[in-house]
């Protein structure tokens, strides 16, 4: 308690310093690439500045190469707040070489996919690189996609932490639970601040945050894969991953640019239904209540997740299940959207 209490009053001070000296505020000259459902034009993107701050002092025993790695991936996301690095481009081949450079400065590895064939390709060691890299990539820009509605990512974040943190203390797997526990601290503030629409996360905070959550959840699946199926980190992680792929095969089937701003992403499509639904004035109202919608599927679907932690089939089972009531839920919403489009234009 004292600890957010703390957090809370350092990051409400940061945010009356940014909104005072105009600094990272939410508008239109700023990361015009994305485009926000709702935006308040007073709105700081601090999220990510409260994590930088605190996260180098919740470990004393701080993995510098991590730490190196997530401060490049949140100056690379505030390069892209501030519009100064807009080019998808440059931001995927700058992501790309922070993650090779961690990756092999680290030596991290998957241990085991669970299929021989698999698992015999990854004893190279430059397959094994490879496949964490386009992992992660998948990962940090799939996150990327679904930050437009309050409290999904942060709230997303905190979901996927407390599955772990369930699953090591019940039983008894190898899991760093004080980074876990100080995380979730910090989560808790942003995601409250979040909620309210007092602070968004922006590409620096998604980026750096997106990046170490990849990552925890690959040495999680190595130090315990003996224990947890390789596919428990899929059924977590499945939503961003999804929806960056659906994405870029959506947009490649309509010949649009991936560097185009995209309002047809899910959470878009669900928060014009929730508008109409409600017929609200109230944006700050729809689009909380849109990120609180997704976040509690999410947590269903986690938890039956912690269930079958060492079953492979159930969770392939399970991830097949979210692939297809995603699309169904997606091709509905977007059905929808035509119609009343189609409505108005008769």
């Amino acid at each position: 308690m004292i600890k957010f209490l703390l957090y809370s009053i350092i990051y409400y001070l940061i945010n009356i310093i940014f909104i005072k000296y105009n600094f990272l505020i939410d508008k239109l000259n700023i990361s015009n690439h994305k485009r926000k459902i709702s935006s308040n034009l007073v709105t700081p993107l601090s999220g990510g500045v409260i994590f930088i701050l605190i996260f180098p002092f919740i470990d004393l025993n701080q993995n510098y190469f991590l730490l190196f790695a997530i401060i490049s991936f949140y100056v690379l996301g505030l390069m892209s707040d501030i519009n100064f690095i807009s080019s998808p481009k440059v931001r995927i081949t700058l992501q790309t070489l922070s993650i090779l450079s961690f990756l092999i400065l680290d030596d991290l590895s998957v241990k085991s996919l669970s299929i021989n064939m698999l698992d015999n390709l990854l004893e190279f060691r430059i397959i094994n690189i490879f496949f964490l890299l386009i992992c992660l990539l998948v990962l940090v820009n799939g996150f990327n996609f679904l930050d437009g509605v309050n409290t999904l990512v942060i709230g997303n974040f905190i979901i996927c932490l407390l599955s772990i943190l369930y699953l090591s203390e019940k039983n008894g797997l190898i899991l760093d639970i004080t980074i876990i526990e100080n995380l979730l601290i910090i989560f808790s503030v942003i995601y409250l601040f979040n909620f309210f629409g007092k602070s968004f996360l922006g590409d620096s905070g998604t980026y750096a945050i997106s990046f170490l959550l990849g990552i925890l959840f690959i040495n999680f699946a190595y130090e315990n894969y003996l224990s947890v199926s390789p596919y428990f980190v899929g059924s977590i992680l499945w939503y961003p991953a999804i929806e960056n792929l659906f994405s870029i095969l959506r947009r490649l089937s309509s010949n649009d640019k991936i560097s185009n701003a995209d309002n047809s992403h899910l959470h878009h499509l669900l928060h014009e239904y929730v508008k109409k639904k409600f017929l609200s004035k109230n944006s700050l109202f729809i689009n909380t209540f849109t990120g609180v919608i997704i976040n509690i599927y999410l947590i269903i679907s986690a938890f039956i997740s912690t269930l079958y932690f060492n079953q492979t089939k159930i969770l392939l089972f399970l991830l097949l299940i979210n692939f297809i009531i995603y699309l169904i839920i997606y091709f509905l919403l977007f059905k929808k959207k035509y119609e009343t489009k189609r409505f108005f234009r008769n």
